[in-house]
């Protein structure tokens, strides 16, 4: 029961970060507001256009956001930066207690896609990033912010892909705690535009004018 209690509470606590930080870019700094329906990418609804934008939303002010990402990047470096180690900090502690096999799964399905920036189909790409991309990346942060503070969403991802037993399950959660801990630390001695920023900080490069859609063709 209390850990029911204690993630709901930290659930409407991910909620209100949200809000805050969107309030804090709707008056700071060029960011797109954040979604209508939050934590859309675990299955909520999604609206027409870019991702979480409302109908009619002003294009993204490109050139204001880049220089926002400019003048942040020392802090947005931080910041990530430290995320990075709490990550170390975490597999020091897990590791050890997986079998060989589990490991292995740990690696390929955790430590491996956990490069704090865009996604590899984002990363990849060369051409200007298009208003929906923009978005995605601003949005990213906030599932971050889920997974590291709402213990009972990460553990059943956790338990399930590298299939716990019951004592590891407990050593994990015991993990997750400090994990979490750490974490709000963080997130409250940093600007929330280190937070919203950090995915799309490594490719600010491409935020020039995005490409034209081509012409219909005449009949």
């Amino acid at each position: 029961m209390r850990d029911r209690i204690l993630a709901a509470l930290l659930t409407v606590a991910v909620f209100a970060v949200g809000f805050v930080s969107g309030r804090w870019s709707e008056r700071h700094c060029p960011v797109p507001p954040p979604p209508a329906a939050f934590m859309g990418e675990f299955g909520g609804a999604k609206g027409p256009g870019p991702i979480g934008a409302p109908r009619g939303a002003p294009p993204v002010n490109r050139a204001q956001l880049a220089d926002q990402i400019e003048k942040l990047r020392p802090e947005i470096e931080s910041f990530r930066q430290r995320i990075m180690e709490i990550y170390a900090g975490f597999d020091r502690d897990i590791e050890p207690i997986l079998s060989p096999e589990q490991r292995e799964i740990y690696q390929k399905r955790f430590k491996a896609l956990r490069g704090f920036g865009p996604p590899p189909e984002i990363a990849a790409g060369e051409k200007p990033l298009s208003d929906e991309q923009i978005d995605q990346l601003l949005q990213r942060p906030f599932r971050t912010l889920a997974y590291f503070v709402v213990i009972p969403m990460t553990m059943e991802r956790m338990g399930k892909e590298l299939k716990l037993d019951d004592v590891q399950r407990e050593k994990v959660k015991d993990f997750l705690r400090v994990r979490r801990e750490k974490f709000t630390e963080l997130v409250d001695s940093v600007p929330p535009p280190s937070l919203l920023l950090s995915r799309l900080a490594p490719v600010a490069a491409r935020l020039g004018e995005p490409a034209k859609a081509a012409p219909a063709p005449s009949h």
